[in-house]
């Protein structure tokens, strides 16, 4: 059997890897750069995870994935777990991806489970209890949601690891990717660094994608360099490095090659 050199091999598996990307259809993330990296966007039809410390940018990927999904015509939806709605909203269009229009327009649901338990709950002794049924509101909902929806982001799937152990953290899950999956959605779950760390990473595991956000601090300079890394995305040739990234008063900004990195440094 003739042999071949080890860089014709990656030139070849590339190459193959790039034909396989092209047979799958890509949903834009709304933002220019990332959508780079990942040869054209989400995957149509399959789940991601971004995970990420506080104030990463996690929200704000899944702001940009809704408005450039609403404004391609498509329908979405999105579950909050921990935010209030009005905030949510507040905050598209302070990125000038102003939200409430496409739910004005119907483009866009928003179903508040935090805000529903809120209203249900008139008393601290009950409060904890109504947090813990977040996971079974979640999965009632989508059990009712049409075939029609094409996007949804749950923001912050990670609230349903409060007094949950794995294998119970994990059933839940299964049931929820699942009736996406049958749906046909291209879903986006947003989920805390710690509640990752706390369910042992098993999302990573049980999504079609994951996307890590993470922030380094230089204490000489005081100024803060933000990371994104594709850690996993099936079928998909992404790069295999960190990509710098800036959260601007446009939202989020791939900071990608030396140049663009130098520039972006002369202006800051």
């Amino acid at each position: 059997m003739k042999s071949i050199s080890l860089k014709t091999y990656y030139n070849n598996y590339e190459i193959y890897l790039r034909l396989r990307c092209d047979c799958m259809e890509s949903l834009s993330t709304g933002i220019e750069g990332l959508d780079t990296l990942m040869d054209g966007g989400f995957p149509k039809g399959k789940s991601i995870l971004v995970t990420g410390p506080p104030g990463a940018g996690k929200t704000i990927l899944g702001i940009h994935f809704l408005h450039r999904s609403c404004k391609e015509g498509k329908k979405c939806i999105l579950i909050l777990t921990r935010e209030l709605t009005e905030d949510i909203l507040s905050q598209s269009r302070s990125l000038n991806l102003d939200l409430k229009p496409f739910v004005e327009s119907g483009k866009l649901s928003i179903k508040n489970i935090f805000e529903d338990k809120m209203n249900k709950i008139k008393s601290a002794s009950k409060f904890g209890k109504g947090l813990c049924a977040v996971d079974t509101d979640i999965i009632e909902y989508l059990s009712s949601i049409s075939s029609e929806v094409d996007v949804i982001v749950i923001d912050n799937i990670g609230v349903m690891a409060i007094n949950h152990d794995i294998r119970e953290f994990a059933d839940e899950f299964s049931s929820i990717s699942i009736i996406l999956l049958k749906n046909g959605c291209t879903s986006l779950f947003v989920m805390d660094e710690d509640s990752y760390e706390l369910t042992h990473r098993l999302t990573g595991y049980m999504v079609f994608g994951l996307i890590r956000l993470t922030s380094q601090e230089n204490f000489n300079s005081g100024k803060t360099k933000k990371y994104l890394y594709i850690e996993k995305m099936r079928d998909k040739a992404v790069p295999v490095k960190y990509s710098r990234f800036d959260i601007t008063p446009k939202g989020m900004r791939i900071i990608t090659g030396m140049n663009d990195l130098q520039q972006y440094e002369s202006t800051t």
